[in-house]
């Protein structure tokens, strides 16, 4: 629950900065509009003034205000140059009230000093200007409060200072007008402030949800193509697997006849020729029916503890002469690597598919990477994985790599971009059959001219090695590794 409030809390901290951020953003676009305001205004009372009663002061207040507008304006062109951070969002503010404040105070305080020099019209029309700009204000300054309070108030109170400061009927009258007039504007600001603060409000959480809908709709779209996956490889294993068996007893039937045959003509070399082929064909077919059980996840598998460091030292030179003189074989096995529990004639079937894989992948020579290392499962990653603990056997290429279309159907059954004859397209599903079967799982990546980085994530077990040695199939694997392939 903690972390959850925390999340909370993040996420409503961020809403707010969003929402400091509009509020100060839009006094800042709309500050050219409350610059040009504030010099025409000016202008025009000056203007006003001086035919009702020249003086020098009403001149050097414009010249105050003009100064002021350009400090104003040079303010303003920072702010759109550098736009600030959240973490930047307090002294701008700050600034931004201050420049109103003193644009208000000129106002204000100017609006006083010019009231005593002119007459009862120029002072009528000068209430009705400094009225004017407050009210104006409230328009181009609410959605930050403190901006248009800093200028309310500032070129309000003198005014109502000075009227009630005459002590007289229609002094007090007119203070207590303009202070109830500035008190209606700061209310009807602060409503304003408010309602662009929820409409922002609204609109940052409306954009979070729009973010997390499309994000769970792409979640919801990768689920159900994984899903319509497992199920047609579900199906096809199904289908494959109980083909398998039976075409396994057929080729057993046919197999112990041949023998038998060739037992019984071992004088007639014309005859003995003919039967050996066939029988050599009949025992491909077995290797290829053993390959459909391992995709389909119903080959017998013997599982036991083993050192792989220990199994691939032990098929390397084979490695070495599958890949050829052109293509450098590099095997790493990180320190207190623990045994896996795995069938070891599979793993190293395995390993053989996925080195022919990569050699067909680098024609012109490359360099072929065998890491071993312990590693973790905390959040089901990969995604067919429990929790728990594995060893992972990692083999990386610097072949052609395949591009995402490719590498979408590689462990798609029967499926290769070698010409015909060259592929059955069962050598990576094999592989991630005789994974899963084995309680592990397999994970690639690859990139079009980057290579190709194939992960064997096996079980741990939690006795030592066995000491028993294995017969190993890679005689029978080498004799057929050109239809092993998948991989383009």
């Amino acid at each position: 629950m903690r972390g959850l409030f925390g999340v909370k809390r993040a996420a409503a901290s961020e809403v707010l900065g969003g929402i400091r951020a509009a509020q100060l953003d839009a006094v800042f676009r709309q500050m050219p509009i409350a610059l040009a305001v504030n010099i025409i205004n000016a202008a025009i009372t000056v203007a006003v003034l001086q035919r009702l009663a020249p003086t020098a002061i009403s001149l050097t207040w414009f010249c105050i205000v003009f100064l002021l507008m350009l400090g104003r304006l040079a303010l303003w062109r920072r702010y759109r140059r550098v736009r600030p951070q959240v973490a930047d969002l307090s002294s701008w503010s700050l600034v931004a009230s201050f420049g109103s404040f003193l644009a208000g105070l000129t106002w204000g305080l100017g609006g006083v000093v010019l009231f005593a020099t002119v007459p009862s019209l120029g002072q009528i029309f000068l209430t009705f200007v400094i009225g004017g700009m407050c009210a104006g204000s409230v328009v181009l300054s609410a959605p930050h409060l403190p901006t248009l309070l800093a200028f309310l108030l500032a070129a309000s109170l003198p005014m109502a200072g000075r009227f009630l400061y005459e002590n007289s009927t229609t002094g007090n009258a007119l203070g207590i007008m303009i202070l109830v007039f500035a008190t209606a504007l700061s209310l009807a600001g602060a409503r304003l402030n408010r309602i662009f603060a929820e409409t922002m409000r609204l609109r940052f959480e409306l954009n979070a949800a729009n973010l997390r809908l499309q994000a769970e709709i792409g979640e919801r779209h990768a689920t159900e193509a994984a899903l319509r996956q497992a199920q047609k490889l579900e199906a096809i294993g199904q289908l494959t697997g109980g083909i398998a068996h039976d075409f396994n007893n057929l080729l057993t039937l046919v197999i112990g006849n041949l023998t038998l045959a060739i037992g019984r003509a071992s004088e007639n070399a014309a005859i003995v020729a003919p039967l050996q082929a066939a029988l050599q064909a009949a025992e491909k077919g077995v290797a290829l029916i053993q390959r459909l059980l391992a995709f389909a996840r119903k080959q017998r598998l013997d599982p036991r503890p083993v050192d792989l460091p220990r199994l691939t030292a032990n098929i390397e030179e084979l490695l070495r002469r599958t890949l050829g003189p052109h293509i450098h074989l590099e095997i790493i096995a990180a320190t207190g690597v623990l045994p896996a529990r795995i069938d070891a004639n599979q793993l190293e079937l395995a390993i053989l598919n996925l080195a022919i894989n990569a050699r067909d992948a680098m024609p012109t020579g490359g360099t072929l990477r065998i890491d071993i290392e312990n590693s973790r499962v905390d959040l089901a990653w990969p995604d067919q994985l429990p929790p728990g603990d594995y060893v992972v056997l990692s083999i990386t290429d610097t072949g052609m790599g395949m591009d995402e279309a490719t590498l979408a159907r590689a462990f798609d059954p029967f499926f290769t971009t070698k010409e015909v004859g060259s592929g059955s397209g069962l050598g990576l599903p094999m592989v991630q059959g005789f994974a899963a079967q084995s309680g592990g799982a397999v994970q690639i990546w690859s990139k079009r001219g980057e290579g190709t980085r194939v992960e064997l994530w096996l079980p741990q077990a939690k006795e030592p090695p066995s000491e028993v040695a294995h017969q190993s199939s890679l005689v029978i694997a080498e004799d057929t590794q050109s239809s092993n392939s998948s991989l383009p």
